[in-house]
């Protein structure tokens, strides 16, 4: 922990005590006459589906007239993407669970490590499959924050809406921004802009020689004109990934209780080291469709034929360079190989790919439950053409690959779903393939039951194959081919709340990189198993969410938790008639295990065996609130080192995270 004169201690007695006297004024009871003055003109006066008293049987005999407003709340906001504009999904962002969660590694199903600073390098604390297409760099320690032009959300939409939010760190110069906006237009036509900002520049708590500046800007315009059989969408997506990275602490200075004296004064691994990604895309997709009239006998739409054309213009560039420093022979002792040159290091690769696909569907349309838009079912077939051109200090290559894909979906009803796609190389990296499998089936009351598999094979990364430093080949690999199945299942007892899963995968001739940072191929198969569980209790106004998982995998290869748990245990109830609440503690713990080290010059997790971690548990308290749109919240993040300062979390070797720190955040959602 920091204690710096006692002036930080003094600020924070002051947020405690300001943040428990807020709790104890804002009581559920004490200002109930209060609650006639409180007249939302938006509140339609019908619950959310996440909000304690919402009740569904209720909210489906609720009327128009017993609705203080019936138009803002009347329409819903769908989601899709452009390769199946036809399947939508209901856009969700008023609910109060989990909103604390503010970290893109916290926010996902099951978490990342990082290397203690949100917007930092990544790697999944559960192992799953990466699914290639085409040749590919291998440097996804940001994919946890990119976003490409196939994953990039449309909306469709009856009125304009504007999404923001914005989270603070411990000072000014850390945070989080995400705006997103997005209006129809004469004819059929939407504009969407996507903008989302991570910015941890600050030194208050954060190690020194570290700094994370990481942007996403989007922009995409859809054209549907009424009655007509075209539709296109248009898109540009730019990722940045700026970081300053120390390779973790080479020397955590200490004073005679063992306990951090000060963040800053912490001596790094490299003080001069810096990272710049950036992707750029540019995409356009058309189609032009046939069919799909409605019978005027059974009300439905016709089946329906599309022809697809999509082009793909994408840019990335990786960027790295060290200047040497004195300090910095603590981590070229450690990397003896890396030590080149007493100036210091530089690596640059850019990857230039143009793709056009052609393509062919057929479908049926119809509308789910939700007002969603899905296919009842579906046939797709579609040949890729990539050319790519790779350059780097010794010179450029380029690369032609053509892919032929196919997809099947069948969709009878809302309760059972299944989808079958498949790619597979007939130009370049010849004989890469992969087939991919998922479904789901609802049994109501009996529960819902889903399933999914994947088989692959594929050729390996530029970066697992060759890597240049200052210019000069650091290694030169000639590695074969990796075959990869997995096999998922999970079932829900919907009556207990139970959700358990299952994922077994089996990996042959698999690439890692080895405790020198050199990548090695596996020599045979090596299998990963997999267990989950989650249970939601209910007791009145309290809460208590868990999700458990159990994995085992040959730890000479994979250096992953055998057990992970994430606990939520709060009260939610409602105050003043329009304020919903949530007041608990997050809980998060792994089992010991020695973690991947992250290598900045490598720019790739990798083996070590110099830190094994014990037990560690992360607790964080937090108050959120909702009225109507607008939710907010505030989170003391890492709050166990205020009993133990001395055992900081490690999900990274030499990058423990920092100590315990306050957390503000608020979103807001406006309808024009």
């Amino acid at each position: 922990m920091i204690r710096d004169g006692g002036h930080r201690w003094k600020g924070w007695g002051c947020r405690v005590g300001l943040v428990l006297a807020l709790l104890l004024v804002l009581g559920p009871d004490c200002y109930r006459g209060v609650q006639a003055q409180v007249i939302d003109p938006s509140d339609t006066g019908r619950l959310d589906p996440g909000d304690p008293d919402y009740d569904e049987a209720t909210d489906r005999r609720a009327r128009p007239q017993d609705q203080r407003e019936t138009l803002p709340d009347t329409f819903g906001i769908f989601i899709y993407r452009v390769d199946n504009p036809n399947q939508e999904e209901t856009f969700r962002d008023s609910l109060l669970n989990g909103f604390q969660q503010y970290e893109p590694d916290r926010a996902t199903d099951y978490d990342y490590g990082t290397l203690g600073a949100i917007g930092s390098a990544a790697y999944a604390l559960r192992y799953t499959p990466v699914h290639r297409k085409g040749l590919e760099v291998g440097l996804r320690q940001f994919d946890l924050y990119r976003v490409d032009a196939d994953e990039l959300d449309f909306y469709r939409l009856e009125r304009p809406f504007t999404y923001l939010r914005y989270l603070r760190g411990s000072e000014q110069n850390d945070g989080r921004l995400t705006a997103r906006f997005s209006r129809n237009f004469a004819d059929g036509v939407n504009l969407l802009l996507d903008y989302d900002r991570i910015f941890q520049l600050g030194t208050q708590d954060q190690y020194p020689s570290t700094a994370v500046r990481n942007t996403t800007v989007a922009t995409g315009i859809s054209v549907r004109p009424p009655g007509s059989r075209y539709s296109g969408y248009f898109s540009y997506l730019a990722n940045t990934f700026e970081n300053q990275q120390n390779g973790g602490i080479a020397d955590a200075r200490t004073d005679a209780g063992g306990e951090i004296d000060n963040l800053e004064n912490q001596l790094p691994f490299l003080e001069e080291t810096y990272v710049r990604y950036a992707f750029r895309e540019a995409s356009a997709t058309q189609y032009l469709q046939f069919g799909a009239a409605m019978d005027t006998l059974s009300g439905r739409e016709r089946r329906a034929f599309t022809l697809k054309h999509q082009l793909k213009i994408r840019e990335e560039t990786y960027r790295m360079s060290s200047l040497r420093v004195a300090l910095d022979s603590n981590f070229y002792n450690r990397f003896p190989l890396l030590n080149l040159d007493a100036r210091g290091l530089r690596s640059r690769i850019t990857h230039n790919v143009i793709s056009n696909e052609l393509g062919f569907s057929t479908f049926r349309r119809s509308t789910a439950g939700g007002k969603e838009t899905v296919q009842r079912d579906l046939l797709e077939v579609g040949l890729i053409h990539q050319l790519h051109r790779v350059g780097r200090e010794t010179g450029d290559s380029t690369a032609n690959i053509v892919l032929a894909r196919a997809s099947i979906g069948l969709r009878p009803s809302d309760r059972l779903q299944l989808l079958v796609d498949g790619q597979l190389n007939l130009v370049g990296q010849i004989g890469d393939y992969r087939i991919a499998a998922e479904g789901a089936l609802d049994l109501g009351v009996g529960g819902k039951l889903e399933v999914s598999a994947v088989n692959q094979l594929y050729s390996p990364d530029l970066v697992q194959r060759t890597y240049l430093l200052n210019g000069s080949e650091l290694y030169d690999r000639d590695f074969g081919k990796t075959l990869e199945l997995r096999l998922e299942g999970a079932y829900t007892l919907p009556f207990l709340g139970i959700r358990a899963g299952v994922a077994y995968s089996l990996v042959t001739n698999y690439i890692y990189f080895n405790e020198d940072g050199l990548p090695v191929q596996s020599d045979g198969p090596n299998s990963i198993v997999q267990l989950t569980a989650e249970r939601n209790f209910t007791l009145g106004n309290y809460r208590i969410d868990n999700r458990l998982l159990l994995q085992e995998a040959d730890q000479s290869v994979f250096r992953l938790p055998r057990v992970y748990g994430e606990h939520s245990l709060y009260y939610a109830g409602k105050w003043f008639g329009v304020l919903n609440v949530n007041l608990g503690l997050d809980v998060r713990y792994f089992t010991g295990f020695q973690p991947y080290y992250y290598n900045p010059i490598l720019q790739q997790f990798q083996l070590q065996d110099r830190q094994a971690t014990d037990f560690s548990v992360q607790v964080d308290p937090f108050f959120s609130l909702r009225v109507t749109r607008f939710r907010f919240f505030v989170k003391f993040v890492q709050a166990q080192t205020l009993l133990s300062p001395d055992r900081l979390l490690y999900l990274t070797a030499e990058h423990p995270y920092p100590d315990a720190a306050l957390r503000l955040g608020a979103s807001w959602r406006m309808l024009d």
